[in-house]
């Protein structure tokens, strides 16, 4: 009786086995290639070589096994779709491959795609992470991304609003800068950038007077005459609370 069940179960535990080192060698090459960038063609490449292993697994398990493997094969796939919940993958492998090709967006980019904002993190195959502003991590569906509206938020045209200040020359010009810098620094939020930093600078002093250039950027579609009263509004409001005297005496 149990040499009549020996060839079943050799070729049950080599197909078994088989497939656990597919399902191993696949997720080693997913991860290998999520961590050499951020790059949206090298997740797509690492998924696509991840499904080539599985395939190739599943010509193995076949050839080493038949009937039995098929089976194996069978149970793996229905347990893991039940598991993963994965009943609309080929639809998300699908919009994968589609996003691939036409490229909406990339890493870096700032999205608003299935209801949801932030900086896509990664695009694989089958879903998109989106890091939201409050530090949370979207993973969406990409079935459900291309079936809505990508709105990809590219960076806007800026430029630069300045106002001139003059400060009696005895009064304390660190003060004054340092008062006005951190007045300035959120004035706008192309002030985030690092290429954009609002803040002041000495042009000149003349006839017992110090000039000050207080500057920063703003969106091109912004109202620039109303920035420029509201920037000199936030530099003299800071200078009136480190009670920097604004007339000579």
């Amino acid at each position: 009786m149990f040499e009549s069940f020996s060839p079943f179960l050799r070729s049950l535990t080599t197909s078994v086995l088989i497939g656990m080192g597919g399902i191993i060698l696949a997720l080693l090459v997913s991860i290998l290639f999520s961590r050499l960038g951020k790059r949206t063609w090298l997740h797509f490449f690492g998924n696509l070589i991840s499904m080539g292993i599985m395939l190739w697994t599943i010509k193995l398990i076949l050839d080493e096994a038949g009937a039995i493997g098929f089976v194996v094969i069978l149970g793996t796939a229905l347990t893991g779709a039940i598991s993963l919940g994965s009943e609309h993958v080929a639809s998300d492998l699908v919009a994968g491959i589609k996003l691939f090709l036409t490229r909406p967006f990339k890493s870096g980019d700032y999205v608003s795609i299935a209801g949801q904002n932030g900086e896509v993190q990664e695009v694989t195959l089958t879903y998109t992470v989106l890091l939201g502003e409050a530090g949370d991590r979207m993973i969406i569906r990409n079935s459900d991304v291309v079936v809505g509206a990508i709105f990809n938020y590219l960076p806007r045209a800026t430029h630069r609003i300045e106002v001139q200040i003059s400060v009696p020359a005895n009064q304390d010009l660190d003060k004054a800068l340092s008062a006005i810098q951190e007045a300035v620094k959120d004035f706008s939020p192309e002030s985030a950038d690092d290429k954009h930093l609002a803040g002041v600078s000495c042009e000149e002093i003349k006839e017992g007077y110090i000039f000050l250039t207080v500057f920063a950027y703003i969106s091109s579609d912004t109202d620039a005459d109303g920035e420029k009263t509201r920037l000199m509004k936030v530099a003299f409001q800071a200078l009136t609370e480190k009670k920097i005297e604004l007339i000579a005496r």
